[in-house]
């Protein structure tokens, strides 16, 4: 069996990929994996795909690294190597919009590259010879994974909030943003809410993922956990939020997401 292309079994129902940036972002998902059944380690591109199954839903579990090009390349291998059915990112995002606040959760409807400018040969944001700016998630994968975040925050936001020291997190749906900068200044936030409004989050691989999706019809949906404000001191919010809690956000919503018992 060739690394360059997985062959399903006749009948075989095609699998999920399931994308993070960074190991912390994925959670337990391989290792919950490993203990349903095997799970097969795929080299291709500098990266590991694990193959097997979560609650007998077939997925290929992967890293794609950090920003638009290491997203978009993952993700097409995905498409074209594994054969994917839909593809799902997770992961912890900057908030921008002024009603998102850390601990919080966001779940994409629509996604802009928000450093993409080929003006005037084009306009602000649009995809040159494609002509979208924004980029559609799926419907009905984003509402299935916006009901295990729904679930996630009911059954576990009051302990969350109590670790934490916030608020009750909620569930945002709406537009994400992305762009290779990691924005941490009250400027820069400010610049994005003028020319983005209705924007949620900021990060730096959605919108990339997005496009490969669209322009291969397969479906995506993208859910971040809110670890900053994208302020100056994003840094070191996002660093404590990355090692202390985006495993335990990406672990309990996509046990939900998949049907396991929590």
């Amino acid at each position: 069996m060739s690394a360059l292309h997985i062959e399903h079994a006749a009948g075989a129902r095609r699998p999920l990929g399931v994308m993070a940036a960074l190991p912390q972002e994925l959670g337990d998902l391989i290792d919950a994996m490993r203990a349903e059944s095997a799970v097969r380690a795929v080299s291709h591109g500098s990266r590991d795909y694990h193959v097997g199954t979560m609650c007998g839903t077939p997925c290929v579990a992967t890293l794609a690294r950090i920003g638009k090009v290491a997203a978009a390349a993952t993700v097409s291998a995905l498409i074209h190597a594994f054969d994917v059915e839909a593809v799902l990112f997770t992961g912890v995002a900057g908030g921008v919009g002024e009603t998102v606040r850390v601990g919080d959760v966001v779940v994409a409807d629509s996604f802009v590259q928000h450093d993409l400018d080929a003006s005037p040969l084009f306009p602000r944001f649009e995809v040159p010879l494609l002509g979208v700016s924004r980029f559609a998630a799926d419907p009905a994968l984003s509402a299935r994974l916006a009901d295990a975040c729904e679930r996630f925050v009911t059954e576990e936001g009051a302990v969350l909030a109590a670790r934490l020291g916030i608020e009750p997190p909620r569930v945002h749906r709406g537009l994400i943003i992305s762009g290779d900068q990691f924005v941490a200044g009250a400027a820069d936030v400010e610049l994005l809410r003028a020319a983005l409004p209705d924007a949620l989050a900021v990060e730096m691989e959605g919108a990339a993922i997005a496009q490969v999706c669209h322009e291969y019809g397969v479906p995506c949906a993208v859910v971040r956990t809110v670890s900053d404000t994208a302020d100056a001191e994003a840094p070191e919010s996002f660093a404590t939020f990355l090692t202390e809690l985006a495993g335990s956000y990406s672990s309990a919503i996509l046990r939900r997401f998949f049907g396991a018992e929590v």
